[in-house]
């Protein structure tokens, strides 16, 4: 009996030492990072059966257990990946915020700044300083873009730099896993119970993978845990672990993809990265990145493209018609990436054909049984399927030619990327102040003989590009004169000796009018008699008028008037249903006949500014996104969207942040380590051990007394 007791107290403080043991356990990794808390599970041993019945014979620990919740630790895991995709992509957004809404190094102040200096240059066009002034705000215009543009670049550089070093972790937490997943199974093998600290160690391997990228568990029955991520793809299997890769775009050189090595080669995944700092990454480049620079872009063909068109319709201090301002970006810019998997040879070009109608999306060209298929990658539209290049897409103010090479293969593909590197390639074509076209090509002058009010105007200059302009200094082809035969009626004379035919279809109410070629020149119109018997002047050869400087060619005849509607005015030049000479010129007023208007060649216009206010009008002309925003308007609305993502990032990840510690404190409450409570536990298995140790020493006594009986 006696030893019955012994057995029994000493089972009695073997568990309290056992309890002992795991609540100090406990006290010391109070702070310790994902532990969880343990516990001895105390059980009675089986009792001795007699004839007096079942004996108890002690206490066993049966095992040492811990507190875990998987649904507690499954929620913590996943709102610690969606907290670490909003820090992730807040941090990098910001940085783009900044740069666009900066004072200082923004872009709207440098397009500011350059368009006061055209307004400068109109209101003195004479003024060799106005020019330097509008040359030099060109050229830190073109700074502005390149500087914005390259912050941009390293931006995307840090990203695929952040990218490698974030795979290189992942697949070393992957490793990490997948030999506790082993050592795991040798303890269970060992002990028969759960590995409970290896089993936490465990599980912090993957909360800090979570916090990398987006994860999948399941448990096996050897609790080996499994991972996946991406679109399913296994990171550990076992004590067997994958590996993740950083690799080039397929399209595109500057862009890294994140990608699966498996034996079937590798996979990319970048696609599917949700959550973790990987998707953040992801995220910000795909939604923030990509399109600032597309937008950057746009807005640098928009006012390269737009501010070339304008200034060709002017003319230098030269004489010259004036060249492209700004660099051709909208010809040269445009890219056409081939997928480094096609089989043919053939290179593609594409053109900004129109600026207002360019969109800030990518374009993929695929090739598919023997036709082409042109995918906008922003709604995944499909724009349209052709045979064979070339083609003009209006809708999308683009132009596709074949470059070169001849072999398309099928599934050969490209992307596309209209306005990628457009910014970067944004520069000053001008090299010297005379050459800023701030003139008109063409003035128009009154006779000083002339006895109405009527008064001539150039509205518009269409188009350099046609006969009517020669690039020789002081050249108009032809020179005109507009002669009043009567009140409601006018001519146009060819003032260089190549006549001018104007034809009247008399039998429409509105005479269709058209200019054709005539042969054969006189030397001067001669003088005729108006209806009330006024003389309407002869108009000599040039040589007779050198006091207009004129030419010595004579004037060409006409075959018919033109009407003239006194109350609206007309439009003198383009003739009505003739050959448009890019010149829109009117008169309006009351003539009177004999009234006569030059049109003619504005040489050694120094003084004139017609040009330089046409090109500062472009500041605030509606020129981009469909005629809906000039340049700043189409800026101020990438700042608007960027800075409310950034706010709207800024929200997530406070929320985020809070769901995160309420995770937090979840898991605490079920598997942390609470000092109080140990301290009680403490003092609870302290008296168990006390009060075994006190039985043991009553059966020591016991035992003693029955020795001293048989001496």
């Amino acid at each position: 009996m006696a030893g019955d007791l012994l057995g029994t107290s000493t089972s009695g403080v073997l568990a309290a030492q056992r309890a002992l043991g795991t609540t100090g356990h406990n006290i010391a990794n109070a702070t310790t990072e994902g532990f969880s808390r343990q516990r001895a599970d105390l059980e009675s041993r089986k009792p001795t059966l007699s004839g007096n019945g079942a004996i108890g014979t002690g206490v066993i620990v049966d095992n040492v257990s811990r507190y875990y919740d998987e649904f507690v630790v499954g929620e913590l895991r996943n709102t610690t990946s969606q907290s670490k995709f909003y820090d992730k992509a807040y941090d990098y957004t910001t940085q783009v915020d900044n740069l666009l809404a900066d004072p200082r190094a923004g872009l709207a102040p440098s397009l500011s700044d350059f368009f006061d200096s055209v307004n400068g240059l109109a209101n003195d066009p004479s003024s060799n300083s106005s020019r330097q002034v509008m040359l030099s705000s060109a050229r830190n215009l073109s700074d502005r873009f390149e500087f914005m543009n390259t912050r941009l670049d390293d931006l995307r550089t840090a990203t695929n730099g952040d990218m490698r070093v974030m795979v290189g972790q992942v697949n070393e937490l992957a490793k990490g896993i997948a030999e506790l997943n082993n050592a795991i199974v040798r303890s269970r093998e060992v002990t028969n119970k759960p590995a409970n600290d290896l089993l936490d160690q465990r599980d912090r391997l993957v909360e800090e993978l979570s916090e990398l990228i987006n994860v999948r568990t399941t448990i096996q029955e050897d609790d080996r845990m499994n991972v996946f991520v991406g679109n399913g793809q296994t990171l550990v299997v076992a004590d067997v672990a994958s590996k993740l890769d950083v690799q080039l775009n397929e399209f595109d050189p500057t862009q890294s993809e994140v990608v699966f090595v498996g034996a079937g080669g590798n996979t990319v995944i970048t696609p599917y990265l949700t959550g973790g700092a990987l998707g953040g990454l992801n995220k910000f480049r795909s939604e923030i990145l990509d399109p600032t620079q597309n937008e950057l872009g746009r807005i640098a063909i928009g006012v390269a493209k737009t501010f070339n068109e304008q200034h060709k319709l002017g003319m230098d201090l030269s004489n010259q018609l004036g060249e492209s301002f700004f660099s051709e970006i909208d010809t040269d810019s445009p890219l056409v990436l081939p997928s480094l998997k096609n089989k043919g040879d053939i290179q593609l070009k594409v053109e900004v054909t129109d600026a207002d109608k360019l969109t800030t999306s990518d374009y993929q060209l695929n090739y598919v049984q023997g036709q082409y298929e042109l995918l906008r990658l922003d709604d995944a539209k499909v724009i349209r399927r052709f045979s064979s290049p070339p083609q003009e897409f209006e809708e999308e103010g683009l132009r596709l030619t074949i470059k070169g090479g001849s072999n398309i293969q099928e599934l050969d593909k490209f992307i596309i990327q209209p306005t990628r590197r457009s910014a970067e390639l944004f520069g000053v074509e001008v090299g010297s102040i005379s050459n800023i076209a701030a003139a008109s090509p063409i003035r128009v002058e009154s006779d000083i003989d002339n006895l109405g009010d009527a008064e001539i105007e150039v509205t518009q200059i269409t188009s350099t590009d046609n006969p009517s302009f020669k690039t020789a200094a002081g050249n108009l082809s032809p020179p005109y004169i507009v002669r009043f035969v009567d009140d409601n009626n006018f001519e146009i004379l060819d003032n260089s000796g190549k006549p001018v035919r104007v034809k009247l279809d008399a039998s429409a109410d509105d005479p269709s009018i058209s200019l054709n070629e005539f042969k054969g020149a006189t030397p001067a119109v001669p003088a005729t008699e108006t209806e009330d018997g006024r003389a309407i002047p002869a108009i000599p050869p040039k040589h007779d008028r050198k006091e207009k400087g004129e030419q010595a060619d004579g004037l060409g005849g006409v075959a018919g008037p033109i009407p003239y509607n006194a109350n609206e005015g007309t439009e003198i030049l383009p003739v009505a249903g003739g050959i448009d000479r890019g010149i829109n010129i009117k008169v309006n007023g009351k003539p009177r006949a004999g009234d006569i208007f030059r049109i003619e060649f504005n040489t050694d216009g120094t003084s004139d500014n017609k040009n330089a206010l046409a090109l500062a009008q472009l500041q605030t002309k509606p020129t981009l996104m469909s005629s809906t925003a000039d340049y700043a308007q189409t800026y101020g609305q990438l700042v608007s969207r960027v800075g409310s993502t950034t706010h709207e990032l800024g929200l997530n990840k406070k929320a985020q942040s809070l769901l995160l510690d309420q995770a937090i404190e979840s898991r605490e409450a079920v598997s942390g380590v609470n000092l109080d409570e140990e301290a009680a536990e403490l003092i609870r298995y302290q008296n168990l051990y006390q009060a075994n140790a006190q039985v043991i020493a009553s059966a020591k006594q016991t035992f003693q007394v029955l020795l001293d009986a048989f001496r």
